[in-house]
């Protein structure tokens, strides 16, 4: 049986969706105020209901949890109100280029398709409604092809940013340059939308895939700012905080304060979650820097007694003990286990604790020396004839061992334990 609470929530959540339908509704048909009556004698037109479908998906990307619950029942709607509108509906441009719309934002193109085969198309919009079906279906080679033929500053700002995002997303594993170009164009033309939500996650893939520092910072200062709440919020988090880590952002005081300053906006919860993937990839990374302050960050906004506060303890203690400071790093996993950890975390502190031990103890003493063998008086040897296989492995045994320290050997040793240690760390 369902408990109360959940029950309350589900019932909650239902009942506000026909209110938040109407609301789209009211939204999509108010903007057409004052434009010339529909040809359909006052029914609502193709354009006003994929209207419906871009107030929805705005809503989305402010973090509205019932309109992203709602996007694909609504998507469903609208394609079966466009199949029921009568065909005269489609001699008006407007219309027909709401439906390339629709299906760029995810409809089902199956009415697209089918006004291709009826050639209800005017020329100079066929690459357009071509791309947009191609894409829809899943052919990016040949959307890509059609696509390359729009103007996009030709077509209404709403479609234009579309279809720059898409044609980013379809040329996205080939031409970094133009994604992040295409993708700065897509965010511009639609701001506040899912287009530019999108477009920023796509760009900060570009920028940190081409190193483009400055970019970057500002791609992902501008998303954090602009979507801390958006539902796509997880699929940034974990690249951002690798593209931090991996510049060494969080090894100085002023870098760390940059990364504050871009994702202060999300919410406690979100903040826990951004620095605990920050203190896991510094610990992986050997930032043991950008650990200790990620893992303090955290700690800020973990709840006292949570799992997520001996989470972080566990992760500034880790990074302490191996090489900053191993006493203040012992009480920190003494605390953390005290407070009860999960097995990974707990896997994490017994390593780590070895790990500590290991690089604290003494080197083992030096073996003596063994004895040299009687030399054999032997014959006179030409110089250049090569020595036996097996004196030349005997000789290379030997050069090994003499420039190979024990202090040498144990550092090897630790370097493999320590990224042992990480690769088992669950994520």
């Amino acid at each position: 049986m369902m408990p109360v609470m959940m029950r309350k929530n589900w019932i909650a959540g239902r009942s506000a969706r026909p209110a938040l339908l109407a609301l789209l509704l009211a939204s999509a048909i108010g903007e057409q105020a004052g434009a010339a009556p529909p040809a359909t004698g006052g029914a609502r037109q193709p354009y006003n209901a994929v209207r419906t479908l871009g107030v929805l998906q705005e809503r989305m990307a402010q973090g509205d949890e019932t309109a992203f619950a709602m996007q694909k029942d609504v998507v469903g709607q609208i394609a079966d109100e466009l199949k029921a509108l009568p065909p005269t509906v489609w001699r008006e441009h407007r219309n027909r280029r709401a439906l390339i719309k629709y299906a760029l934002s995810g409809g089902d193109p199956e009415l697209l398709r089918e006004l291709l085969r009826q050639k209800l198309f005017d020329a100079d919009e066929l690459p357009l409604a071509e791309g947009a079906l191609a894409y829809a279906e899943g052919q990016r080679s040949v959307a890509l092809r059609h696509l390359e033929k729009v103007d996009i500053f030709a077509l209404p700002p709403s479609l234009a940013g579309h279809v720059a995002l898409v044609t980013a997303i379809v040329v996205a594993n080939t031409d970094l340059a133009r994604v992040v170009r295409l993708a700065d164009e897509a965010r511009l033309l639609s701001p506040g939308t899912l287009v530019e939500e999108t477009a920023l996650r796509l760009g900060m893939e570009g920028a940190i895939s081409r190193g483009d520092r400055p970019k970057f910072e500002m791609l992902a200062s501008r998303y954090f700012r602009r979507f801390p709440r958006s539902p796509y919020l997880g699929a940034v988090i974990r690249p951002v905080a690798t593209a931090i880590a991996e510049n060494g952002y969080g090894e100085s005081p002023d870098g760390a304060k940059w990364v504050h300053d871009i994702v202060h906006y999300l919410d406690p919860h979100k903040l826990v979650q951004f620095y605990a993937a920050l203190a896991e990839i510094g610990l992986r990374s050997a930032k043991l820097a950008t650990t200790v302050n990620a893992a303090r960050m955290a700690r800020k906004y973990a709840r006292d007694g949570s799992p997520e506060h001996a989470w972080t303890q566990a992760y500034e203690g880790a990074a302490l003990v191996i090489g900053l400071a191993p006493e203040d790093g012992f009480a920190l996993l003494n605390a953390a286990e005290a407070a009860g950890v999960a097995a990974p975390v707990g896997e994490l502190i017994s390593s780590a604790r070895a790990i500590s031990h290991l690089i604290r103890s003494p080197p083992p003493p030096l073996a003596p020396p063994e004895p040299a063998a009687p030399a054999v008086a032997a014959g006179p040897r030409n110089p250049a004839t090569p020595a036996a296989p097996a004196a030349k492995a005997t000789q290379a045994v030997a050069f090994a061992s003499a420039n190979q320290s024990p202090a040498a050997a144990r550092t090897q040793s630790r370097i493999a334990q320590i990224d042992k240690m990480l690769k088992d760390i669950d994520e």
